[in-house]
């Protein structure tokens, strides 16, 4: 059945082309289905006569709006308006009793209420006046009572324009301005002693100092005794962890303890680290350096020299004494 009246409705839309014959296969074919249960009841809607007059009225066709007014002013505008403004002004400064700047006079505020108690005898017979009656309330509706029924349709009509504003017609636009002539300006030329109060003064003479004369107490005392400086009479190269001086080294430690037994003085003994990362590293690099700085002073021991003459220390690298050199110094 449902098959039979859905090919009827598409037959019926082929055979004519008109909006009325094409909205009736829709409307039977949804009442078949059962999609238009949920419509709303033409009888019982609200607005529908709003609705079906609307729907036929054209659209509106918005080349039919007129181009802007031209809202330019004339120079006698302009000039009318200034004058406008100007006599407006005269006449407020001019009505104005109390003095510039006072504001002007508006509405006077009715009189306070007299208390009975002050009011004069024949103001007692003056019967009070009466007060407007109220509007009554309606009465709360129920929690289970309907609202009451609304009007159908609404009453509102659309507002119609009685005639369109007309065009202004295009005004020339005004004479552009000349601006008045700049005056000439002045000679900027300054008298003689202007010009030469303006010149920079030369700076005055650098302030010299007499030399400083030491007190008689510091000029009695003996000069200070400066650090010894080192001799370098020996250099070594041992890799880390080196327990003896090689054969070969041997002969330069001879050369040292020859010179200390010509003069006999203290013996500095240093060992150049390599640089650490970290402080950890750092330190770690400075012990290996004191270890073979020890392997050295061992030997110069083991040669004849005293032990208290001797004096072993670590050093940081530089481009003249790689990590890995030892140094024998004689102090001065």
């Amino acid at each position: 059945m449902c098959l039979a009246t859905l090919v009827l409705a598409i037959g019926l839309s082929g055979c004519n082309t008109s909006d009325t014959v094409v909205d009736i296969p829709i409307q039977a074919y949804r009442s078949v289905t059962g999609v238009n249960k949920n419509d709303p009841d033409p009888a019982t809607t609200p607005y529908t006569e709003n609705l079906t007059t609307a729907d036929a009225q054209p659209y509106p066709n918005l080349a039919s709006v007129p181009p802007p007014p031209n809202v330019a002013s004339t120079v006698a505008e302009r000039t009318q308006l200034a004058t406008a403004l100007s006599t407006q002004r005269s006449s407020t400064q001019a009505s104005d009793t109390h003095g510039p700047g006072s504001p002007t006079t508006g509405p006077v505020p009715p009189p306070p209420a007299i208390p009975a108690s002050i009011a004069a005898p024949e103001m007692a017979n003056i019967p009070p006046a009466t007060p407007k009656p109220e509007t009554p309330v309606p009465p709360l509706r129920a929690m289970d009572e309907p609202p009451l029924p609304t009007p159908p349709n609404s009453m509102l009509q659309t507002p119609q324009i009685s005639s369109l504003p007309g065009v202004e017609k295009t005004r020339p636009s005004p004479a552009q301005g000349q601006p008045s002539a700049m005056p000439a300006p002045g000679s900027s030329a300054l008298p003689p002693a202007a010009v030469a109060s303006g010149n920079p003064q030369p700076a005055p003479p650098l302030a010299t100092l007499p030399e400083p004369k030491p007190s008689p107490q510091a000029a009695a005392m003996p000069p200070p005794k400066l650090p010894p400086k080192g001799l370098v009479v020996a250099s070594l190269d041992l890799a880390p962890g080196t327990a003896a001086i090689a054969a070969g080294e041997r002969s330069r430690i001879a050369q040292v303890v020859a010179q200390y037994n010509e003069k006999p003085r203290t013996v500095r003994v240093v060992a150049y680290a390599a640089p650490g990362v970290g402080s950890a590293e750092q330190l770690n690099a400075f012990r290996t350096a004191l270890d073979r700085a020890e392997v050295v002073a061992k030997e110069l021991r083991d040669a004849g020299i005293p032990a208290a003459k001797i004096q072993t220390e670590a050093a940081p690298e530089s481009a003249s004494a790689p990590a890995g050199r030892i140094e024998v110094q004689l102090l001065q």
